[in-house]
């Protein structure tokens, strides 16, 4: 009988136990997330993508906190493609420019240079199509992830 007793009586302090470890290591990982968003704000990929890596490694009960770090996660992959971007926008334009200048005055027959432009432009663009691709693929799946997420939540409740 007092076996029993102590059992009945050792269940919810388990269970009291077991909330406050998880709420613990929720909050940890609640603060490594906000670590890593101020990271990525300022323009720390790398590092922000370390926190998010290291939080996932040591709160990996953190369920809460690591769906929220996948749509960190993808944001970081989208921020650094934005910007990834952009540079090679710049480029692309800068060597189309060089090209115009050539066709206007050097062009076609044996004409190395030129050519050798009009395949560097080429592959910029190749290259710029490919960036632009990820972009969209990162916002589409950030999208997802945030309908996943409430949905998620709203079956909690």
């Amino acid at each position: 009988m007092r076996k029993t007793l102590y059992a009945l009586l050792a269940l919810p302090l388990l269970a009291c136990a077991c909330t406050n470890g998880t709420d613990k290591v929720e909050k940890e990982a609640t603060d490594m997330l906000n670590t890593a968003r101020s990271l990525m704000i300022s323009g720390n990929y790398a590092q922000a993508r370390d926190t998010i890596l290291s939080m996932r490694k040591r709160c990996p009960t953190a369920l809460e906190a690591r769906a929220v770090g996948i749509i960190v996660m993808d944001s970081i992959e989208l921020l650094e493609a934005q910007d990834s971007l952009s540079i090679m926008d710049s480029t692309l334009q800068a060597e189309e420019d060089l090209l115009t200048q050539m066709e206007a005055t050097k062009r076609r027959g044996h004409n190395a240079e030129y050519y050798k432009q009009r395949t560097k432009v080429f592959h910029l663009k190749q290259r710029f199509d490919e960036m632009g691709a990820k972009v969209k693929f990162y916002l589409r799946k950030i999208e997802v992830d945030q309908n996943e997420n409430q949905q998620a939540a709203e079956d909690r409740n």
